[in-house]
């Protein structure tokens, strides 16, 4: 084959797409061709780069791409009728298969990074949901943090607390059912032989905060009631959790 022949098939040549005997004149080429074994370098590090899906891709990337294609075909001149049957018979073009599967690998690369734009926008929605989430699991990781549990013998669940280092406590209510209409919960801490309320928490509450002294001197206990809304400064009813700070 001629050096332009030859350098048809280097994009296919570079994905593994050429049959064994264009391969071995491909190569018998490319021993002799600095210029053939640039280009080739140059497909494969696309090919690599499209395959990759665990970073953003490069800003120059369709350039490059652009750039290791042949250049525009020159004028067709028309010459004599093929019949149909004769361009079934005709092989399909390298440069054409190269092509298809540049685009295959892009498309690939695109289905990964919106697969991953997907998941940071349902993390961004769900922190939204409950802004201190967040702040929440920060405090749980951090080694320093003091960590409490509130239980519900009722509603048979578990609760998490911890106390950040400073002095910020977090309590995830998520796990206790909605109350109805007219009713709230009520979050307290016992402080000596006081029970001190730390906030009206709603019908249906989520993950809440409050200021505490410290790794929670102060408070030896917390709990959640029951109550008529808006709250109440003084509860007679049995605690829905409990839960005490070793």
């Amino acid at each position: 084959m001629t050096h332009d022949e030859i350098s048809e098939l280097l994009g296919a040549y570079a994905l593994d797409a050429v049959e064994p005997d264009e391969r071995d004149e491909v190569e018998e080429h490319l021993l002799s061709c600095a210029k053939c074994r640039a280009e080739v370098a140059d497909h494969r590090e696309v090919a690599a780069l499209l395959a990759h899906g665990g970073s953003d891709a490069p800003a120059d990337l369709w350039d490059r791409i652009a750039g290791s294609l042949e250049a525009a075909p020159p004028r067709l001149d028309l010459g004599p009728v093929v019949s149909l049957e004769a361009r079934r018979r005709r092989r399909p073009s390298r440069l054409g298969a190269a092509v298809a599967v540049a685009a295959a690998l892009l498309v690939a690369f695109l289905g990964v990074q919106v697969h991953d734009q997907d998941q940071r926008i349902d993390e961004l929605q769900a922190a939204m949901t409950n802004p201190m989430q967040p702040a929440f699991e920060a405090a749980l990781g951090n080694p320093s943090a003091t960590r409490f549990t509130l239980a519900s013998n009722e509603h048979k669940v578990v609760l998490q607390g911890v106390i950040a280092p400073d002095g910020t406590a977090y309590v995830d209510l998520r796990a206790l059912p909605a109350l109805g209409h007219g009713r709230t919960y009520q979050l307290w801490g016992a402080s000596g032989e006081e029970l001190v309320s730390l906030g009206v928490l709603g019908e249906h509450p989520r993950i809440v905060s409050f200021p505490v002294d410290g790794d929670g001197e102060g408070y030896a206990a917390f709990a959640v009631t029951d109550e008529a809304a808006p709250g109440v400064v003084t509860s007679r009813h049995e605690p829905v959790a409990f839960g005490a700070l070793s």
